[in-house]
This record gives C-alpha cells, structure tokens and sequence, in this order.
C-alpha cells in the first residue's frame, strides 16, 4: 500500500510535506506533526496538529507512491524526463480519471505503465518553480 502524503509552498518556508487539511475559509496546510490528547479518557481521544504550514492552494500535489531512479519521491506536478525504448520525452505528473500520468506534448502515459515495463523515470523540477522546463 503506498503511503499517502501531499506537498505544497509556504512562501516563507518553501516546499513542505505532510498531510492536506483545509479550513472553513478553505485555507490550506500541510500538517507535518500530530499528537494525541487521551486526558478526558481513551474514548474521547482527539488529535491535535502541532506543527503545521499555510500553503498555497494552487501548488499542492500528491505523492504517486513512485520514485525516479535516483530514488526522489514523484509529486503530481514535477516534470519528469521518461527515457523508454527508442523514446525520450519530457512531461508533467498529473491526475486523472483515478490514475497518475505522465503528460508529455503527444502522449498521456500511465505512471503504473512506466512501473511495470520499467521505464527510466527522472524528476528534473516542477511546474511551479520552472514552467518553462515544458515549453519547446
């Protein structure tokens, strides 16, 4: 079962990890610490976030359960160089239809098909930080 775990920029801080939460004002946060707070008895336990960071919205992205062949862990949004057979291409992780996938300029490749025909995958930075990494 891979784990589950997003990504996203604090302006301060930069990228940070952890899990997603949002508030009622539909503010985002990675939460990198919680503790468990039994006080009022075992079947009243609440978690309690105590370390958390503002994100923001547009640049969170889930963990794909994958690492590039350097051993970096694969984010929805990276952009990726995919070395196959006879094919180089560069694209960017995305989600879709319940599936994470390489979109590259001509082609969407399933990220669990690079798994298995043990395609050479290489995050080379993120849509966020570098855009331009796509355009050409």
């Amino acid at each position: 079962m891979r784990e589950i775990k997003f990504r996203g920029k604090n302006k301060d801080l930069g990228w940070v990890y952890g899990q997603l939460a949002f508030d009622i004002n539909g503010n985002a946060y990675i939460i990198q610490n919680v503790e468990m707070d039994s006080s009022y008895g075992i079947e009243e336990t609440m978690l309690f976030a105590t370390m958390w960071y503002r994100v923001d919205k547009n640049t969170i992205g889930q963990y794909t359960g994958l690492h590039d062949k350097d051993g970096k862990e694969i984010y929805e949004g990276d952009i990726v160089e995919v070395t196959r057979p006879c094919i180089y291409e560069k694209g960017l992780v995305i989600f879709k239809n319940g599936c994470f996938f390489i979109k590259a300029k001509e082609t969407l490749l399933a990220l669990y098909e690079c798994e298995i025909n043990n395609y050479t995958l290489k995050v080379i930075d993120n849509i966020y930080d570098n855009p331009e990494l796509l355009e050409g």
